[in-house]
């Protein structure tokens, strides 16, 4: 939440299969409320994914109607929607699960690219990336995407005190 509140950019979540990140994304869409954010998650499905897939899920996420086959169009129309928003208030946050199949430097670029879209000093859009820890590897094939990882958080498995703890306290809220 620190990293999407003041719009700092790039925030990655990873960890290995099992350790909740899938469980966080959604509590982060659930806890942002609607008044002040407009959130978009993308589940990346397999790792062939191309730019334009991407471009084009988080475009008709937004809200913009017409989903071009030109990127240039595209990104501009979705830059209209990231106005939209912020003039409406709204701070807009995509989250990406299963970020470690956002592979090739293409695709980095691309992520890169959504990041700059800027007004006059203010950030239009936040990203969260969850993803197995491979992610790192992928967000380093564009040294300048890595640079703006304002937040790098790494899941480790509950210790057996955690685990007791989180199964009460599951106990209690199934009541």
């Amino acid at each position: 939440v620190w990293a999407v509140e003041g719009m700092r950019g790039l925030a990655v979540v990873s960890g290995d299969v099992g350790h909740g990140k899938t469980t966080l994304a959604r509590r982060l869409m659930q806890v942002l409320p609607e008044t002040t954010y407009q959130t978009v998650m993308v589940v990346m499905v397999h790792a062939g994914v191309k730019p334009e897939w991407l471009l084009a899920h988080i475009a008709k996420q937004l809200g913009v109607i017409e989903i071009s086959d030109n990127k240039l169009e595209l990104v501009g129309r979705i830059y209209e929607r990231l106005e939209h928003y912020y003039r409406e208030g709204r701070k807009v946050v995509i989250v990406l699960d299963e970020a470690q199949m956002l592979t090739g430097r293409e695709m980095m670029e691309e992520l890169r690219g959504l990041l700059n879209l800027e007004m006059p000093g203010k950030k239009l859009l936040s990203m969260v990336l969850f993803g197995l820890p491979e992610v790192f590897e992928n967000l380093y094939l564009d040294k300048p995407l890595a640079q703006r990882m304002a937040l790098r958080c790494e899941l480790s498995p509950f210790t057996q005190h955690e685990t007791k703890a989180y199964l009460q306290h599951r106990l209690v809220v199934a009541g």
